[in-house]
């Protein structure tokens, strides 16, 4: 019978000790924005736009060509395109300090920027995959561009998956500003 009793204590004893895994939660590297008093130009960046099976809270992960999983215990701490739209708009200030940077437009000569996100994933190939297309309207000229790019990871795990995509984002806001 104190077998049994211990047995049983044991096994309660171990069943609360394990816990449900915990969720673990991230956020894009912070680029600290530039400030310029020698604007010439108003650049209105609207905010980016990211594709629905981006806007979820959860990483996405690529498993194959035609397969997406969002990932359960790694979430985005905040909506990834207010990530984006934050980062983007910091990178453009240092890129680009002859512009006056806003969200806002208010006049019609004013520069208006528009970004399509159509992949910001980790993939099973050890990479992270980013893609867009950018719109700008000068008046009544509209140019649209695409970008694409794949950078390795260093090593293993969401974090540094996060820290890659995040300095993937810095570059293809250099891209994007090359065509301003």
């Amino acid at each position: 019978m104190s077998r049994t009793i211990l047995f049983a204590s044991l096994l309660l004893l171990t069943a609360c000790s394990s816990s449900a895994p915990q969720i673990q939660y991230y956020l894009l590297p912070e680029v600290q924005p530039a400030f310029s008093s020698s604007a010439q130009k108003r650049l209105v960046l609207e905010p980016v736009q990211v594709a629905s099976f981006l806007n979820t809270n959860a990483l996405i992960y690529q498993q194959s060509e035609v397969e997406l999983n969002p990932t359960r215990l790694h979430q985005w701490a905040e909506p990834l395109d207010q990530q984006l739209t934050r980062s983007l708009l910091a990178e453009l200030s240092k890129l680009k300090p002859d512009y006056q940077l806003a969200t806002e437009a208010v006049s019609a000569a004013d520069l208006r920027l528009t970004v399509q996100v159509s992949q910001f994933q980790i993939s099973s190939t050890g990479q992270v995959l980013l893609s867009a297309r950018m719109h700008l309207l000068n008046g009544s000229e509209l140019s649209q561009h695409s970008f694409s790019l794949s950078l390795p990871l260093a090593e293993d795990g969401y974090a540094v998956a996060v820290q890659t995509l995040g300095l993937g984002w810095q570059e293809m806001a250099r891209q994007i500003s090359d065509k301003l």
